[in-house]
This record gives structure tokens, C-alpha cells and sequence, in this order.
């Protein structure tokens, strides 16, 4: 019987659906997404614009897989087994490989080039590898690390999940790489691989040998 947090994990991606079909079905950016960066236009500065850069490079997808894996590592050395570290990095490759997917189907335009702060990227903008990855691996360490604690301590520990992917998503849109829209996806994806991965490892491995889980 799937767990209550795969069943949100479904629908956050049932979510992501309708939401990646709504934007293949227009022509340019959605109101909202006009809205967003109108505003982002202005918030524009030298010091504003070097934060964003630093957060979009730590945070970029091949940043999160490092990240991953320095903490998959320690997850494996301090547990002496590889249960949690394989749900960590399982998490951030199946959020990096629907992401992908989101991609090919939607094949959404970015924003224009001259809007980009960073190097200039035509492929497809949604949902946003940089905010899914982010998402994945944040939400992805409260899912193996958090799970047994208070309910309480589990909020917390979500909520500043949340926040690193606000970040995440607040450079890439800064930037002028993706739409409000983009962004959103990637937060959306990010924790249902987070719901719905680390269980489905944790069963796996339950039911797999014991050598094959030291």
C-alpha cells in the first residue's frame, strides 16, 4: 500500500502536468510570468547580480549532483550501509531525469536572450534544472534524514528545504533564465521525487540481500 507521502508526491507531479500543459498551449509567457519579471527588471543591481550568479553556479544541476554526492558519502560512512545515501542520490537523478522529460514534452521558449544576465540558453525552459535539483536534494535530505523526528522538527526542517529552493529559483529568475512558471515546476518536482523516491528505495533494499545493502 503506498505511503501518504507518495500519494502527494503523485500529485504534485499530476500538478506539474496540468501546469506543463497550460504553458505548451500558449504562445509566450503567461501573464504571471510577465508580471514576475517586469518586477525582477527592477530589482536589478551589481550586488544583487553577483548573489544571483553565486547561488546559480553552486546550485546548478552538475553543483547539486556534487552536493549529492559529498553528502551521500557521509550519509554511507556515518550509517555504515548505503540505504539512505542510495534514497539521497536516487532522488536527484530520477528529479533530474522527469525534469528532462518535462523538457523534451513541453519544449517550452525561454526568455529572450537579451533579458539573460547569464550565458545565453535556448533550450527548453521548463521546468528549470537549476530549481529541480535544488528542490530534489534539499527535500530529498529532510525525506532520509528527518523522518524518524517530531513532527515539529520535521516542519522546520521542510520549510528551510523550501527555502533553498526559493533561492535556487529566485537567481535562476533573476537571471531572466526562466519564467515564474519554470521555477515553480522545478520546486514541484523536486519534492515529489523527494516523497516518492526514498520509499521506494527503502523497500528495495529491505527486500535485497544484506551484503547488498553494506
Amino acid at each position: 500500500m503506498p505511503k501518504p507521502s507518495m500519494t502527494v508526491g503523485v500529485l504534485l507531479l499530476l500538478t506539474t502536468v496540468a501546469l506543463g500543459a497550460v504553458v505548451y498551449d500558449v504562445h509566450g509567457p503567461l501573464a504571471a510570468d510577465r508580471s514576475v519579471w517586469e518586477w525582477t527588471l527592477g530589482q536589478r543591481s551589481g550586488t544583487a547580480t553577483g548573489v544571483a550568479v553565486f547561488l546559480s553556479t553552486v546550485l546548478s544541476p552538475v553543483g547539486t549532483i556534487v552536493l549529492g554526492a559529498v553528502a551521500a558519502m557521509v550519509l554511507w560512512r556515518r550509517d555504515g550501509g548505503v540505504e539512505r545515501a542510495a534514497a539521497l542520490l536516487s532522488t536527484v537523478v530520477a528529479a533530474a531525469a522527469v525534469a528532462e522529460v518535462f523538457k523534451i514534452a513541453v519544449h517550452r521558449t525561454r526568455p529572450p536572450v537579451a533579458w539573460q544576465l547569464e550565458a545565453h540558453e535556448t533550450a527548453g525552459s521548463f521546468p528549470s534544472g537549476h530549481t529541480t535539483g535544488t528542490a530534489a536534494l534539499a527535500f530529498g535530505l529532510v525525506a532520509v534524514t528527518a523522518a524518524s523526528t517530531s513532527a515539529a522538527t520535521r516542519v522546520v526542517a521542510a520549510c528551510g528545504a523550501l527555502a533553498v529552493a526559493l533561492a535556487a529559483a529566485a537567481s535562476r529568475l533573476y537571471l531572466g533564465m526562466h519564467w515564474i512558471t519554470d521555477v515553480t515546476a522545478g520546486i514541484l518536482v523536486g519534492a515529489a521525487a523527494a516523497l516518492i523516491v526514498p520509499p521506494l528505495v527503502h523497500a528495495v533494499l529491505r527486500h535485497a540481500p544484506l551484503h547488498a545493502r553494506s
